[in-house]
């Protein structure tokens, strides 16, 4: 409910109750209608201090107790959006008129606001309904549910077997339940899904609002006179620029001097929590390659996960991590390059695993990669030209290419000659491997070496769509495409300005199908298009990188209208390029398609400084709410023409309009084939180019355009609390295709009161999966009217774009009825 709250109106029934978890008087009806007088009493206390705080927002989940403010039935309605939902007109459920109420014989349980139940009949706040021996009559239909059956979300239903899976992010399927169902893990049931696979929401195309989830490191005091002279979303208080989103800093005891980040974050999750982590490199003073620190923190809010202090696991500061599970345990490990010639193994948990043979190559800046070389067991660990076991034992060593350009090494893996096997690219050099690990007869050798003048930095992808790759290779201000089964030179263009040049990203970026190459230089970033004999420029672009010259770049479609934007950061900006022009997207093409693409057109800048060595910003769903995030490094170390923060910052867009993806992305050479969502390595890679072919680039991670639909089920009260309290729960249930993370708002109105306050979430709802919220709000209570709206933060604002945005709202209904 991405807009202010709309009057709500009745449109479908919330009489839904899970029998186990009710009593024969805990329900609300929604046919009861509000057309009744509000005979409300006075009320007494103020929100639980465990569930709802001062302001009516809950801090908590919800616990016995009573407050010290006071209220009164007639006090005016919180904020100016909580005008109460009209209800229609009652047909169903309405009360029986069968009875004697004069004959003196209507028992006690069978009267009903003045008039006797029938038989058969029972009244329940108001109304009689049908006395079903057990738990009150489910749905709108009031029906008894049979044996074996128990009311979920309005009907009654047969559930599946036990379960105890939750889906979430990063589990989004179950094993235990069948097609069609959902574990609910607070039933530990699988129960019929009530997802719609055809709920849509289709953003805008480039419109979007970048805003910090959170931030880590240290804040550069920049002074400011208003809130223009800060970065995006800092205002200017006290003269000085400031967060208005959580900023985490360093404790004393957590390594505090080491906040500096010059190489890329990863994503993963590591705990088995449902919320990734983010796994980072930092570094202290100016000491770039030698002394680092691994981190691991929340990706959802930035709490340490873990440090790596031991002196003897320090690492080169400014290379490139992997994640992955190399022991086979279900848990991704990290591999980073050590603060010598050798890597080092972290377990999940942050214990130290071990230090590897040595290798011979270069370490500068360098880019760990995990793969399956031998198609068998655990996999296997690259690092340059060097293969590893998953214990460290140096398997073999090239000696010609390594994927160095500058910096360096950055090598690619990809099966190349069609094998199943995947080789080894080492910059100009593919090797290729036989035999296994187990059968200690893994060895090496060059498959091909290009004649090209230098070594340089690869990506991998299908140009001419013939089953075969291409590979990519940037090299001393150069693009060059290579016959992959070959290494045969097809193509080259310089880059403009020269500079020595970033590794490559592959992707559309202007939704012609055809692949193209986008590559960071010293002065420009450009995207070239490849026909599969030459390269062409589809858009240069100014930028400041005149110290390392080989900063990477990532790409992703945001908005899903096929065209894929570059985010990018040089030494002084962090930037979202749009794929192409947006002059060039009309038809005719506008002036300002003239392959020049200007700060003008750019869809997103804000002020991030960097030294600049091989990074570049990642985009996974950092937090586990199934949208797609920006993670990146910054540091302020260096001269850098601007400087501002240093750690990690993490953005989200605030209109909430960028489509979903994968939450994971493991290491430098990062191609979506290579790794499962928990970190798992495949033992037999896909070929990235059959399915995505794309390099550095994420995925729409669910159907296209999928969305939530939260609909609000089953608004009940506990009959016997009203005379000291008015106790609700309502299920929320995601009706969508598209998941939504914890902490989804709900507020409870009413009529006279207004907002009662304000419970979020605990868990993730994948599609089709519930969860019941529930309030107390202490006071003496009588025959109120209350209603719930999801995705509300009590004034009338929501967050989240869904298929339908009018169902948000349950009926209005009169509760704490008096018996008799």
């Amino acid at each position: 409910m991405a807009r202010a709250l709309r009057t709500c109106v009745s449109i479908f029934s919330s009489s839904v109750l899970l029998a186990a978890a009710c009593g024969d008087d805990s329900r609300v009806d929604s046919e009861s209608g509000v057309s009744g007088t509000q005979g409300t009493l006075p009320v007494t206390g103020g929100p639980t201090e465990s569930t709802v705080g001062t302001d009516g927002t809950a801090t908590g989940g919800p616990t016995e107790g009573t407050g010290t403010a006071t209220a009164t039935a007639t006090a005016t309605p919180t904020g100016t959006d909580t005008v109460a939902p009209t209800s229609g007109t009652d047909t169903a459920g309405t009360v029986s008129e069968t009875g004697n109420t004069t004959s003196g014989t209507c028992s006690e349980d069978q009267m009903c606001s003045g008039v006797c139940c029938g038989d058969g009949e029972l009244c329940d706040n108001g109304q009689c309904v049908p006395d079903c021996g057990g738990p009150p009559p489910c749905g709108e239909a009031k029906e008894c549910c049979a044996d074996g059956q128990l009311c979920y979300l309005g009907a009654c239903v047969t559930p599946g077997p036990a379960c105890s899976d939750q889906a979430c992010a990063t589990k989004p399927t179950q094993d235990t339940c069948d097609d069609g169902f959902i574990c609910d893990p607070n039933l530990g049931l699988c129960l019929p899904s009530q997802a719609d696979p055809t709920c849509q929401y289709i953003p805008p195309a480039n419109v979007f609002k970048p805003t910090p989830l959170f931030t880590w490191g240290k804040r550069k005091v920049i002074a400011c006179n208003a809130d223009t002279d800060c970065q995006v979303a800092e205002v200017c208080t006290d003269s000085v620029c400031t967060p208005t989103w959580n900023h985490l800093i360093p404790q004393a005891d957590d390594m505090p001097n080491h906040y500096q980040s010059s190489s890329i974050p990863i994503v993963v999750d590591l705990n088995d929590d449902c919320v990734p982590e983010i796994i980072f490199n930092t570094y202290t003073g100016t000491n770039i390659t030698a002394d680092g620190v691994l981190r691991a923190i929340r990706g959802d809010d930035g709490a340490k996960v873990w440090t790596v202090t031991d002196p003897m696991y320090r690492t080169n500061s400014t290379s490139n991590i992997a994640a992955g599970d190399i022991d086979m345990d279900g848990r991704a490990e990290i591999v980073a390059s050590g603060a010598g010639k050798y890597l080092i193994a972290i377990d999940s948990d942050g214990t130290p695993l071990w230090k590897s043979d040595p290798f011979t190559g270069a370490n500068s800046s360098g880019s760990v990669a995990i793969a399956n070389m031998d198609n068998d067991g655990a996999p296997e660990i690259l690092f340059g030209r060097a293969i590893f076991s998953n214990t460290g034992k140096l398997l073999y060593e090239g000696n010609v290419g390594q994927g160095l350009n500058g910096q360096g090494p950055i090598s690619c893996v990809a099966d190349l000659d069609g094998d199943t096997r995947p080789e080894l690219i080492g910059g100009r050099t593919a090797y290729k491997t036989t035999g296994t690990v187990a059968g200690d007869d893994f060895a090496g050798s060059v498959l091909w070496t290009s004649n090209v003048a230098s070594d340089g930095f690869c990506g991998v992808a299908d140009f001419d769509v013939d089953g075969n790759p291409e590979v990519v290779l940037v090299t001393m201000g150069t693009v060059r495409v290579l016959n992959g089964q070959t290494g045969v030179q097809i193509a080259t263009a310089n880059i403009p300005q020269q500079g020595t040049g970033g590794p490559p990203n592959i992707a559309d970026f202007d939704g012609d199908g055809v692949r193209d190459i986008g590559v960071a230089g010293s002065a420009r970033y450009t995207v070239f298009q490849f026909d599969g004999m030459a390269l062409t420029q589809l858009w240069t672009a100014a930028t400041e990188d005149d110290s390392s010259q080989v900063t990477g770049s990532s790409v992703f479609d945001f908005d899903g209208d096929g065209r894929a934007e570059v985010v990018y950061n040089d030494e002084a900006y962090i930037r979202i390029y749009p794929g192409v022009e947006p002059d060039c997207a009309m038809n005719p093409p506008g002036p300002g398609c003239n392959k020049n693409m200007t700060d003008a057109e750019v869809l997103f800048r804000d002020r991030n400084s960097s030294r600049t060595r091989t990074e570049y910003p990642v985009i996974a769903d950092v937090n586990g709410d199934f949208k797609a995030d920006i993670v990146f490094a910054t540091n302020n170390d260096s001269q850098a023409s601007l400087v501002t923060d240093a750690g990690i910052e993490v953005f989200k867009d605030s209109l909430d309009n960028w489509v979903s993806t994968r939450p994971v992305w493991n290491q430098h050479s990062y191609h979506i084939t290579n790794v499962g969502l928990v970190g798992e390595i495949p033992t037999v890679e896909e070929n990235n180019w059959s399915s995505y072919n794309s390099y550095r680039n994420n995925v729409q991670g669910a159907a296209d355009f999928c969305a939530p639909d939260l609909v609000p089920y089953d608004l009940t009260f506990d009959a016997q609390v009203c005379a000291t309290g008015l106790k609700l729960s309502v299920w929320v249930a995601n009706q969508g295709c598209l998941g939504v993370g914890p902490g989804v708002n709900v507020a409870f109105y009413e009529q006279n009161l207004g907002l009662l306050g304000v419970v979020p979430t605990k868990g993730p709802l994948v599609a089709g999966a519930a969860e019941q919220v529930t309030i107390e709000y202490p006071g003496l209570f009588d025959s109120v009217t209350v209603w719930a709206v999801a995705d509300d933060d009590g004034m009338g604002n929501g967050i989240l774009n869904e298929c339908v945005e009018d169902n948000n709202s349950s009926p209005m209904d009169k509760v704490c009825i008096p018996p008799g």
